[in-house]
């Protein structure tokens, strides 16, 4: 069964062996994780959470981080910004999200963007914008076939959006 955990600053080793899989800039998701130490983690996740409850620096926006699980495994990461400012309009999104390297190409890119989205739907975010880098076939792919309409390409990215 897959479904999306909300992070947790109980989060453990087996969520911070997932994020040693996927790099530090994996196709444009930045995974700060990657390369830390497990302590160094244990720190992370704290702050992350204290950023996903409201405690956020001025130039951020209020966001959710999830990891996607098959029944007991974490094999995913994705964040949703609640809104967009004017930089986060230009050069990102709202969801941005990224699968460790030993699951992909086993239908979880397609499935973290399909609850994703549907969190989208409960927190009334009826336009929503993604984007992936113009030579990762697979995400592109992934977000047309969620009914993402490319509105621009820029800087090596294409952005979509998705009408809920």
């Amino acid at each position: 069964m897959l479904y999306l955990k909300p992070l947790s600053p109980d989060d453990g080793r087996e969520i911070f062996d997932m994020l040693q899989e996927i790099a530090a800039n994996d196709n444009g998701f930045h995974n700060k994780v990657y390369g830390m130490s497990y302590e160094a983690f244990q720190q992370w996740t704290a702050e992350e959470y204290a950023i996903d409850s409201g405690n956020l620096p001025d130039w951020m926006v209020p966001q959710t981080s999830y990891w996607l699980y098959d029944d007991e495994r974490p094999v995913g990461y994705g964040r949703l910004r609640h809104f967009l400012n004017d930089a986060l309009r230009e050069y990102s999104g709202h969801i941005g999200y990224a699968i460790r390297q030993t699951e992909r190409r086993k239908g979880y890119g397609s499935a973290i963007l399909t609850l994703l989205l549907e969190e989208c739907r409960k927190m009334d975010i009826r336009e929503v914008q993604i984007g992936a880098n113009k030579d990762n076939v697979p995400s592109n792919k992934i977000i047309q076939k969620h009914g993402g309409c490319l509105l621009r390409c820029s800087g090596g990215k294409n952005f979509y959006r998705i009408l809920l």
